[in-house]
């Protein structure tokens, strides 16, 4: 769906953040085109860092408990569950603090990419992040918007109980899914704490259908002892905290 990025100098400040979202239903050639123009003529990808580190957000991820994960069916076990439909690059993470493996895979075309272009950078997945994220207790829901899908990560009486991304087109889309997940973990609506972060908005028919289902709602915030360039003070911590929290955990 595009590439998203932020800067983060050693004062603990994050100086720029860049968005791109490629069209809807282009065909995996037609992206990679449109990655491969992103990567090529963007000023801040021409800067050189001290650190570059690269985070898949691809949805087709699994998360395997050891005594199930074996290297050799990591490729059948997603098949199994997304389908084969591709040439893919198959990839894990050990979540050393859930005694989890996150299993999951890149189309071929797009990791020869990202190869080509920034070869030897350490590379993970979003859902390897998420997991860390700071839990109040209780039940939660931490959700993320892009456009056209959210990425969903529920925890229970602070376990952790699914990530998946899942795509909507109208708001009674994404409470489906919402009280779905509910349904399947046995969690309550109405005990459920929603922490909402990317493109969402107070004023919004998305923020309103959620808050007839969801009492306990509220937007991300920024990780606590960093700050933001000036630029980007004028724009809601929540639209890029995703990002900044990535940032810190990799």
């Amino acid at each position: 769906m595009g590439i998203s990025f932020t800067i983060l100098n050693t004062g603990d400040c994050f100086q720029a953040v860049q968005m791109y979202s490629f069209p809807n239903k282009l065909t995996e050639a037609e992206v990679n085109e449109e990655m491969q123009e992103t990567l090529g003529t963007d000023p801040l990808l021409k800067r050189q860092y001290k650190e570059i580190h690269l985070i898949w957000c691809f949805p087709e991820s699994i998360l395997v408990p050891p005594e199930l994960f074996d290297r050799e069916d990591s490729q059948a076990m997603l098949n199994l569950v997304f389908g084969d439909t591709r040439e893919t690059t198959i990839s894990h993470d050990f979540l050393y603090k859930h005694n989890l493996y996150n299993v999951y895979r890149v189309p071929e075309s797009m990791a020869k990419i990202f190869a080509d272009k920034l070869p030897a950078v350490p590379q993970t997945h979003q859902y390897s992040l998420l997991v860390d994220r700071v839990r109040k207790g209780g039940n939660e829901f931490f959700v993320l918007f892009y456009t056209g899908s959210l990425t969903v990560m529920l925890c229970k009486e602070g376990n952790l109980q699914a990530i998946q991304n899942f795509i909507y087109n109208t708001p009674d889309d994404i409470i489906f899914h919402l009280l779905n997940v509910c349904k399947s973990f046995e969690v309550a609506p109405d005990s459920a704490r929603l922490c909402l972060s990317g493109m969402v908005d107070k004023k919004s028919n998305l923020y309103a259908a959620i808050y007839k289902y969801f009492l306990h709602i509220e937007f991300d915030s920024m990780p606590a002892n960093f700050t933001v360039a000036e630029e980007l003070k004028s724009q809601p911590p929540h639209f890029f905290s995703h990002l900044f929290y990535q940032a810190i955990c990799v």
